[in-house]
């Protein structure tokens, strides 16, 4: 948090914080209790020898080119650093953006990446194709694996990655054991907080070194600006961003103003989406086109007593296998009338994915194994609707569709479809 910030911010609420935090008083101008968006993408200086100062890194808080730094891009991320806790923040043009500057930050050619095999699938492809085009390496370890990384790493293992809880089937990670094990194998811990949100977790109190958020989710909001961001000490976050710098990643004024402004209700909404999730994650418990349903907030959860000890809820997002596969699946789908079928979440309206076609699409049958990911698989984001009318149309749509001898038909049906993505 930024020293002119007022002293008393730190001992604040999360919901104070993210309506108030990252705010200059003296970029209001005329007293406006909304910062302006600062669209020009130059800045002028009022003498050479201003300008001298600047390029010598003396004056931090001027501006020259917005893609080196933009007031409202500034706000932006002095209020999240400020959500989770961080000495400082950068945001990005988009979550994938985020994670190729978080990880470049810190490796280069001969050097290795090690993430769990619960990540999102476009953090494993950026690991694997991109960074791999740069002869930066990558192994991939199960949840359970994770205390054994000090024998794992390598000399050049240079960055741990993982989310807690996993997309889309909400396995959790013991953020404390994951951090010890990585300081223990001198490796740069960072962690995808996407689903949690500060709302829920901070990572970084418990050891972490990094956070990563596709802030297009929940910081966002409301499903209409695309970013990312990363979270971490001063000298970590100079790092990543001279990256996001260099390759021209850095977000939008406009979009930030937006990111800003979705930020100022995040804690209601979160909290809104997890009482919806548990309400719906009970309702579809123990229905009889529903085999599993995948909750930490439900006691019977393997997670659920890790996610009570390092979490403050149990996050917006239940995902489910219904009693079929894909044939099945997609009736269910095409039935729903007020919940729509959209590869994201995090906004106030919720939202349905079919992982094998979206987040996991192209993944081989190991990968999927490792993911938890089916053909029977289907995620919901919860949003801020009445629950009531969220749990009737799901349930319409399961009871409109015909299951009859669905169990021989998911094992042909999961083998053709998976094959099909090897």
């Amino acid at each position: 948090m930024n020293s002119e910030e007022d002293s008393t911010a730190a001992t604040r609420s999360l919901s104070t914080i993210a309506v108030h935090g990252g705010k200059r008083t003296h970029e209001q101008p005329f007293g406006s209790v909304v910062a302006p968006v600062f669209h020009s993408t130059i800045y002028g200086f009022e003498s050479f020898a201003e300008m001298r100062r600047y390029a010598r890194g003396e004056l931090k808080e001027s501006y020259f080119y917005s893609r080196y730094a933009n007031p409202t891009v500034a706000e932006a991320e002095r209020k999240l650093a400020a959500l989770e806790g961080a000495e400082s923040a950068v945001v990005t043009s988009s979550g994938s953006a985020a994670t190729f500057c978080a990880l470049a930050a810190l490796c280069e050619a001969g050097d290795e990446v090690i993430a769990c095999e619960t990540i999102y699938g476009g953090t494993t492809r950026i690991i694997e194709e991109v960074l791999g085009r740069f002869n930066i390496s990558s192994r991939f370890i199960s949840i359970e694996d994770i205390p054994n990384l000090p024998e794992i790493a390598r000399e050049r293992t240079r960055a741990f990655w993982f989310e807690t809880p996993t997309n889309p089937t909400n396995r959790l990670v013991d953020l404390a054991q994951a951090a010890e094990a990585a300081r223990v194998a001198n490796v740069f811990s960072i962690t995808d907080n996407t689903f949690a949100t500060p709302v829920l977790q901070r990572p970084l109190g418990h050891g972490i070194n990094a956070v990563m958020h596709s802030a297009t989710k929940y910081l966002g909001g409301h499903s209409d600006v695309t970013a990312g961001a990363v979270a971490g000490t001063s000298e970590y976050i100079a790092r990543v961003r001279r990256i996001a710098v260099l390759t021209g990643a850095t977000l939008d004024p406009a979009a930030a103003y937006l990111l800003a402004r979705g930020m100022k209700t995040l804690e209601v909404r979160v909290r809104a989406s997890c009482e919806n999730a548990m309400r719906f994650a009970q309702a579809l418990r123990g229905h009889e086109k529903v085999s599993r349903v995948y909750y930490p907030g439900l006691e019977d959860d393997p997670g659920h007593a890790l996610a009570r000890r390092q979490m403050s809820g149990f996050g917006g997002v239940v995902a489910v296998d219904l009693v079929g596969g894909e044939a099945e699946a997609e009736r269910f789908l095409d039935a729903l009338k007020l919940v729509r079928c959209a590869p994201s979440l995090g906004g106030v309206e919720t939202l349905v994915s079919y992982p094998l076609y979206s987040s996991h699409n192209g993944f081989s049958d190991e990968q999927l194994r490792a993911a938890g990911v089916s053909a029977a698989t289907v995620r919901f984001a919860l949003g801020i609707e009445a629950a009531d009318d969220i749990i009737a149309d799901v349930k319409q749509a399961l009871n409109s569709i015909d299951f009859k001898n669905s169990e021989h038909r998911t094992q042909d049906k999961n083998n053709d479809v998976l094959s099909s993505e090897s």
